[in-house]
């Protein structure tokens, strides 16, 4: 546990006074410099007034439980490193931590030397962040720099952001493998098929995360080398159509197209713009996560149409959805920022790709939304 001549601090919550005294002299042994406290309330009260490097604290207490405590040390401090104590019979309650971003934990009874080395990979952990962070802000500075030199300055936002949406994404999949691994590894050292069953469907949920923003990669890497052609634009909609019906039917959808009657041909890409309508459907879809079925009828439709605006013609496609809707905050954002409205199962590239895709088309894309209602996307491409 080499890191210069900096004296970490730990703060030890455990309700059992044997346990605090002996880690406590254990730790001091160490190296390191220990707070104590005996339950949840008072450990989140030192907490807020020493902020110290390192939290060790029980998962089973009276008042605040360790989980609920890392999760309050969590808001407060993201980057803290805590590490969970837990018998052998909480395994539940461990994965769970896990989940709330625990950066390990240890079984009574303790081992020192187990114990040594949780702590040893925390302040690793910490020394490593900070070289990044001390990095990151020397880069950030760099970039200012530079920006203020360069005319494109939003090209380099937009990938400054796109990084930064990237990161998150790739934590959150990070911390499901690292549960997922853990629980798989407890199936088989205990022979349990629950546990087996439980990790391996973690692992799978994850793996699909992986494969999806792969996928999202490549599609907005692939829009920089449009093939155009001559179609009919009901194509790509009736192809979406053909493909997402099973899936609407499987979600209580009520999916409909209403395709353009006139015969017209324009001159795009059309998996582009399969893929643009594609990624507007699914989004509409995904409008109604957490929705129950007593809602009412839940309707998503596909409009082809034509317009002509300022002399020129225009191709239209539209998809309207009676879903959740979004709050001004977030639609305001919506194609200024990197930004995802599905949480942890959206990666954030779909709209990021449908709008390159249009602007490679020199068309348009725009929106209207109200929370509780629903949305209306319109896609705008040159007809000529």
């Amino acid at each position: 546990m080499d890191n210069q001549d900096r004296i970490y601090t730990i703060l030890l919550v455990d309700d059992e006074e044997g346990i605090r005294n002996v880690l406590n002299i254990t730790l001091t042994h160490a190296g390191f410099k220990v707070l104590l406290a005996p339950d949840g309330d008072r450990g989140l009260a030192v907490f807020r007034d020493r902020k110290p490097d390192i939290v060790i604290t029980d998962i089973k207490m009276p008042g605040i439980d360790g989980i609920e405590l890392l999760r309050e040390i969590k808001q407060i401090s993201p980057d803290t490193e805590v590490i969970m104590i837990t018998g052998h019979g909480d395994m539940d309650l461990a994965v769970k931590s896990l989940q709330y971003e625990a950066a390990d934990f240890i079984t009574k009874p303790i081992d020192s030397e187990e114990l040594e080395t949780s702590v040893g990979k925390a302040v690793d952990r910490i020394s490593i962040n900070a070289r990044i962070k001390s990095y990151m802000d020397g880069l950030e500075s760099l970039i200012r720099e530079k920006d203020r030199k360069i005319d494109e300055s939003e090209s380099l936002v937009t990938i400054g952001q796109t990084v930064a949406g990237m990161s998150h994404v790739i934590k959150n999949i990070a911390g499901g493998l690292k549960g997922s691994s853990f629980i798989l590894e407890q199936g088989i050292e205990n022979e349990n098929r629950e546990y087996l069953v439980k990790g391996w469907e973690m692992m799978k949920g994850n793996i699909d995360k992986i494969t999806n923003l792969s996928l999202d990669l490549l599609n907005y890497a692939k829009t920089s080398r449009l093939k155009p052609d001559r179609i009919n634009p009901n194509v790509p909609a009736e192809e979406v159509m053909a493909l997402l019906t099973p899936r609407a039917a499987a979600q209580d959808i009520r999916f409909s197209i209403r395709p353009l009657e006139t015969e017209l041909q324009i001159s795009v890409d059309q998996t582009a713009i399969y893929n643009a309508v594609f990624n507007l459907v699914t989004n509409a879809f995904d409008s109604f996560a957490g929705q129950g079925k007593s809602s009412g009828e839940r309707r998503v439709d596909l409009e082809v149409d034509v317009e002509k605006n300022n002399g020129n013609n225009w191709v239209l496609y539209r998809v309207r959805d009676n879903g959740a809707g979004m709050e001004k905050g977030v639609s305001d954002l919506l194609f200024k920022e990197f930004i995802t409205t599905k949480g942890t199962h959206g990666t954030g590239f779909g709209l990021m790709t449908t709008r390159k895709i249009i602007d490679e088309h020199k068309g348009g894309i725009s929106f209207e939304t109200q929370k509780g209602k629903g949305s209306v996307f319109s896609i705008r491409i040159p007809a000529g």
